[in-house]
């Protein structure tokens, strides 16, 4: 048997013993890792431990493996380096604040799986020694997403524990200001609004429906042009293209936009990630309340609004 130790660094604190578990062996059925809790395989500390507990810093775990069980369970996080200029609105030991152009995912898909966001970022990490692949208690992962064809603020968190509450922030409609900027077609009827319908996907798209999601968007005019209005937008809920849904119901879809406008649509998606800023995050993440995350990439839509 060979006697394997790791110790619970800051990044992988506060998480299940079971959890930390799957990510520190991807190709193990959680059946096998439920029991080698239960024959004392596994223990925290010296002791026997649940896979309900909670893992804190410094914490000593043990697994108990034969060498043919950790040649195939304990395998490094894999993914592929990608060194690219990142435009940083702000970092420290927690978060990591950036910048994204339109046209990259965050996250990688079955057809793109390699220029990521997550990539350059895990890279970025990695350079400066902030992420060990050997250590897979807790990949760096994006806490905020916006699509492909968006541009602007997304968030990384550097650790489980910070990930978890601002992840939850997230969900919730009085602890994170997120706004938008975009170019929609028409003359909005109001200069101030509220968009208030709720949400369904269906084929691959969100669609208005009864029994649907709450789904509410308020929005500001910021200037008109003759056949087209530059918005701000609002989120107060946080649905999959809920901006881009709205305003297409109400009949102003986004310059841009081939999946809810026109499919002969020329050019870039007109919508930017524009400000995140939380409100009301507790300690010890409280000092980033009332920070503004900028990402003004509003010249392009500008430019768009034309007229």
């Amino acid at each position: 048997m060979e006697k394997l130790t790791f110790i619970i660094s800051d990044i992988e604190a506060n998480q299940r013993l079971d959890k930390y578990l799957k990510k520190i062996m991807p190709n193990a059925p959680q059946s096998f890792i439920y029991k080698l809790i239960r024959k004392k395989d596994i223990r925290v500390n010296n002791k026997k431990s649940e896979a309900a507990y909670i893992l804190e810093e410094d914490d000593t775990v043990v697994i108990f493996l034969t060498e043919a069980q950790a040649d195939e369970f304990i395998t490094p996080y894999t993914f592929t380096k990608i060194r690219r200029p990142l435009n940083i609105i702000y970092e420290d030991e927690n978060i990591l604040v950036v910048n994204k152009d339109a046209g990259l995912l965050v996250h990688g898909t079955e057809f793109e799986n390699e220029l990521t966001l997550t990539n350059i970022v895990l890279t970025y990490l990695y350079d400066r020694g902030e992420f060990d692949p050997l250590r897979r208690g807790y990949i760096p992962s994006p806490v905020s997403r916006i699509d492909r064809d968006t541009s602007g603020v997304v968030i990384f968190s550097k650790k489980q524990s910070v990930h978890q509450v601002l992840a939850n922030a997230f969900t919730q409609e009085d602890e994170v200001i997120r706004l938008y900027r975009l170019v929609v077609y028409g003359t909005l009827n109001k200069d101030e609004g509220a968009i208030e319908l709720p949400l369904k996907r269906e084929n691959g798209q969100t669609i208005p429906a009864s029994e649907g999601q709450k789904a509410i968007t308020h929005y500001v005019v910021k200037k008109k042009g003759r056949t087209k209005t530059y918005v701000e937008a609002q989120l107060l809920t946080g649905r999959q293209h809920q901006i881009r849904a709205h305003f297409k119901a109400i009949g102003h879809p986004l310059v841009g936009d081939t999946k809810y406008g026109s499919s002969t649509e020329q050019g870039p998606l007109s919508l930017n990630a524009y400000k995140v800023e939380f409100t009301a995050l507790p300690a010890p993440l409280d000092y980033l309340n009332g920070h503004e995350f900028i990402a003004d990439n509003t010249a392009y839509l500008l430019e768009m609004l034309g007229d």
